[in-house]
Parts: structure tokens; C-alpha cells; sequence
């Protein structure tokens, strides 16, 4: 059981679409039944992985001499619960002081941005970064519009950001026969199916301003956690990207080698192929289109993300996921500070009508003390807070505060020069 965190930054989310898994036990077991528009989410907290069992989520076993003796029915619920499983415990494994609020959505229609949205209200706002496990990217704009807004209001106009890991199915996502004498399953796609040369082509997906949407296309396929998972086998490590991120200070990404080695038995993508298999030229290509996925380094055993890309411009100050938590950290912050100071009495100079001076430090003061927290464990590297004094607040009623930050660099490439000279001197 996990030490449970100091502050909110670890708090993450995992809404799963599981058409097929069985739903009689789900409230039954301690699951809370939230109603959506006219679909409806099944939500637990999760503050260690043990709590699964308790909420009956436990692993089936998917060998052969089982699966002979099972319905298509039955196994489809088995290979949902299975899913549900393997992300929660990678995410526990990743980041054993998280907090995991799980949303399971049984029917077969993608995630919708109400869906994401209430994800966050479910939580209180406390999410800080939601994986979003669907059929498909259909619903992808609407998902930074769920947390910027435009068509209607977003979670950052309700002071709610979040950053969203989206994850969806590559191939191979449905099963029509079970044979009763070998057990064999017979599985098919709904979907069309991913392939390299798709994602290494032109994305479709970057655009100016998609800053809190990422997408994930790695996977392990291990081939025995292929056949555990069956049918939701294709689909990316989820859970690990969140538990690396949960574990991670605001400004880290999850990408750092020190820090986050994977530990993929065998790191591949969601079309089916293995990395060894899909040649560094088209692994360059899936990375410039600002996809995630696992990687190897020459001389070393491990595995580890590739980067920490959102969908954003690459010229963007928020082209990364850490850019995006360390603002929405400074920002909940400041607001917390400000917060009982709304609605205030605010003293002005008797002679000039303008802000007094003592105010004017005082505010300042309020308003970078988060950022001073932050910059204590090297989570910025400095900021500066301006109030002008020659507001009028007598008239507007609206005080304006000017904030600059620095953020904290990633060395995401290094360059060595090396030859030798005649002397060190």
C-alpha cells in the first residue's frame, strides 16, 4: 500500500471505454454509478492497488484450457477486467503515492468530452492529468476543447485544468467465435486498422493550441500480456505514462532516463509491430509527428518514453507536458492565495486616489508565494510579480497583476565534442 502524497500534483485520472465487461457487480462492489447526459460512467477512487480486488476487479486467466469452456460474453468481460487491471497496477507501480480516480465506460461509442469533463467534477477539480483509453482519435479536438473551452465553457475557465493522455485501439478489437475444443478465439476489428506507415506519415493531429492533449501509441507486447488483454491488447501503456507522470515533479519529463526507465518486457506500438521491427528512419518520422511511444538507447537495457510531446506547435511554450503542468501548478496556486483576498477593501493613497504602496508589496507578496514554493524545489527558475500602483481601482473595481515565470529546462539532446591536441593548455 502506497504512502499517500503531500500535495495534489500526483492526483491522476483513467477513464477506460470497455464495451463487453459486465456491469451487475460494478455498484454492487463500491463503484459509484454517475449519470452523463443519457449514458453513464461507473467511477471508483483508488488510493492503492490492492483496493481493486475489494471493487471486484481481479485477473482472469485467458490459457486456452479456459477460454474452451467460456461464451464470447464471458470473454469479453474477462479481457475488460484484465485491462482494467494491468494500466491500474502499472500506474500503482510507477507511483505508489498517487491517487487514481478510475472511470470505466461499458458502451461501445467513443469517450466525449462531457465524459472527460466529468471525470474532473467527479475528483472536485483535484486532476491534474486524465488517460483517456478509447476506440479511436475521432474525438480528439473535443477533448482540448473539454479543458479550454469555445464551444461552451472549459475546465480551465473553472479553474479545473488538466492535462489529457489520450490512447486508443490499433487493431484487433473485437471477438466473434471461441472454439470449444482448442479454445482458439476468433478476433476481428471494428476499427481501421493503425498502421507505421500512417503514423510516420503527415499528422493530422498537431495544431496551434493543442497544448493539453497528448497521444500515446506505445505498447508492450509481451506475448503473454497480449493474450491476457485479448481483445483491449492494442492500445497504449496507459497506465505506466500515467504513474510516470504522477511520480514526476511538475517541470520533469517523463521522458528522463534517470528517472524513468519503463521496464517493457517488449516495447512495440499499437499497429501490432515491434520497435526492433520499424526501422529508424520511420521511428524519427512517428516521432516528429509528436507522438509517445517507448524507445530504446544503444547500451543500455532498459526502455523509456521517447518524449513528452503534447499536440501543440513545436515553437509553442506549451509543445510539452511538463510546460503545461508547471503553469497549471502557478496558476492553482496563485489563485488559492488570491482567493480570500476577492471581494477585499483595498486602501488607496488619500492624495492621489491610486493604490498604496504597502498594498502593492503586500499583493505581490500573496501572489508569488506559490511561485516562491515552487522555485524552492526547483520546479521554475524564478518569476517576478508586478502590481501597478496607478490603477484606478476606485473606478474599475479590478486589480491587474503581472506575472512572469522562468521555467526549467530539459536537456533533451546533448552534443560532445572530442578530438585530441597537443596539450591540455
Amino acid at each position: 500500500m502506497g504512502r499517500q502524497s503531500a500535495n495534489e500534483d500526483p492526483i491522476s485520472g483513467l477513464l477506460m471505454r470497455l464495451p463487453g465487461l459486465t456491469t451487475t457487480n460494478l455498484a454492487a462492489n463500491g463503484f459509484d454509478v454517475v449519470s452523463v447526459g443519457e449514458k453513464t460512467l461507473y467511477i471508483a477512487t483508488l488510493k492503492y492497488f490492492e483496493q481493486l480486488e475489494a471493487l471486484g476487479s481481479v485477473e482472469s486467466d485467458m490459457s486456452s484450457a479456459v477460454l474452451k469452456t467460456k461464451t464470447i460474453d464471458e470473454y469479453k468481460d474477462m479481457a475488460a477486467m484484465n485491462a482494467i487491471v494491468y494500466h491500474v497496477a502499472e500506474f500503482f507501480k510507477k507511483s505508489s503515492a498517487g491517487t487514481l480516480y478510475l472511470g470505466i465506460k461499458v458502451d461501445a461509442e467513443e469517450i466525449v468530452k462531457a465524459e472527460v469533463k466529468q471525470m474532473q467534477y467527479y475528483s472536485g477539480g483535484k486532476l491534474r492529468r486524465l488517460g483517456v483509453f478509447t476506440k479511436s482519435l475521432t474525438n480528439i479536438a473535443d477533448y482540448q476543447i473539454a479543458v479550454s473551452g469555445g464551444e461552451d465553457v472549459g475546465l480551465e475557465d473553472q479553474h479545473q485544468p488538466l492535462s489529457i493522455f489520450v490512447t486508443y485501439c490499433g487493431q484487433l478489437d473485437d471477438a466473434t467465435a471461441i472454439s470449444a475444443d482448442t479454445g482458439a478465439v476468433t478476433i476481428s476489428s471494428t476499427v481501421t486498422p493503425e498502421t507505421i506507415s500512417a503514423l510516420k506519415g503527415q499528422s493530422n493531429q498537431v495544431l496551434v493550441g493543442r497544448c493539453n492533449v497528448s497521444v500515446l501509441v506505445g505498447c508492450d507486447l509481451d506475448v503473454s500480456l497480449v493474450e491476457k488483454l485479448g481483445i483491449f491488447a492494442y492500445y497504449g501503456a496507459i497506465g505506466t505514462m500515467l504513474g510516470c507522470s504522477s511520480f514526476a515533479s511538475v517541470n520533469e519529463s517523463i521522458a528522463w532516463v534517470g528517472k524513468f526507465p519503463l521496464g517493457i518486457k517488449m516495447p512495440g506500438f499499437i499497429t501490432g509491430d515491434l520497435l526492433g521491427d520499424v526501422t529508424a528512419a520511420d521511428i524519427e518520422l512517428i516521432n516528429d509527428n509528436r507522438y509517445i511511444f517507448i524507445r530504446v538507447h544503444v547500451g543500455d537495457a532498459n526502455n523509456y518514453f521517447n518524449d513528452s510531446f503534447t499536440l501543440d506547435v513545436a515553437t509553442s511554450d506549451y509543445a510539452y507536458i511538463e510546460n503545461v503542468l508547471t503553469i497549471d501548478k502557478a496558476i492553482r496556486g496563485i489563485r488559492a492565495n488570491l482567493l480570500p483576498y476577492l471581494n477585499s477593501p483595498l486602501r488607496v493613497d488619500a492624495e492621489t486616489g491610486k493604490l498604496a504602496a504597502s498594498i502593492v508589496s503586500y499583493l505581490e507578496t500573496v501572489a508569488g508565494r506559490a511561485l516562491e514554493d515552487m522555485e524552492k524545489v526547483d520546479e521554475l527558475s524564478g518569476y517576478s510579480v508586478e502590481i501597478d500602483p496607478d490603477q484606478n481601482i476606485l473606478s474599475s473595481s479590478q486589480l491587474e497583476i503581472v506575472i512572469k515565470q522562468v521555467g526549467v529546462g530539459v536537456m533533451r539532446k546533448v552534443r560532445v565534442k572530442i578530438g585530441y591536441v597537443t596539450s591540455i593548455k
